[in-house]
């Protein structure tokens, strides 16, 4: 199981980088529970395939105009652990003048069930740093 298991989360993060919506929510049970910490724009409890539709596109609209069109790269890499798989990632980003930059770890936990993911635990290494650049990025594209 814990193969099939690394293979779905490895088709998540895929899905992500390509900024597949479909693919992602391929990836989640129809109860799926998503969290992410409070604070961040795209923060909170998700449940369901409609809040997992809901977090994917305030995360995305928080970070597709920090970043390159087309394909990300989250450097993933993933972890076996039974029922759960762990992944270590990067968050990155770009404000639109260049001048604000991020490159944070991120680790998310996933639950697994009949191979698809049943819950999702993102943490990330210092939100108070997302949030200064987020708010910093904010201003530079106004200015604009």
């Amino acid at each position: 199981m814990s193969q099939e298991n690394v293979a779905a989360i490895q088709r998540l993060f895929t899905a992500v980088e390509q900024r597949d919506l479909e693919g992602v929510l391929a990836a989640y049970t129809l109860d799926i529970v998503i969290h992410e910490a409070a604070t961040l724009p795209y923060g909170g409890t998700y449940r369901g395939l409609e809040g997992a539709e809901r977090h994917a596109n305030a995360y995305e609209a928080t970070w597709a105009p920090l970043q390159e069109p087309g394909p990300r790269s989250l450097d993933a890499e993933v972890l076996d652990a039974g029922e759960h798989v762990v992944v270590v990632w990067r968050q990155r980003g770009r404000s639109s003048d260049g001048r604000q930059a991020i490159d944070v770890p991120a680790v998310s936990v996933y639950r697994m069930r009949d191979g698809q993911i049943a819950e999702a635990s993102m943490f990330q290494q210092d939100t108070a740093a997302i949030e200064r650049f987020l708010a910093d990025a904010s201003i530079a594209t106004n200015e604009e």
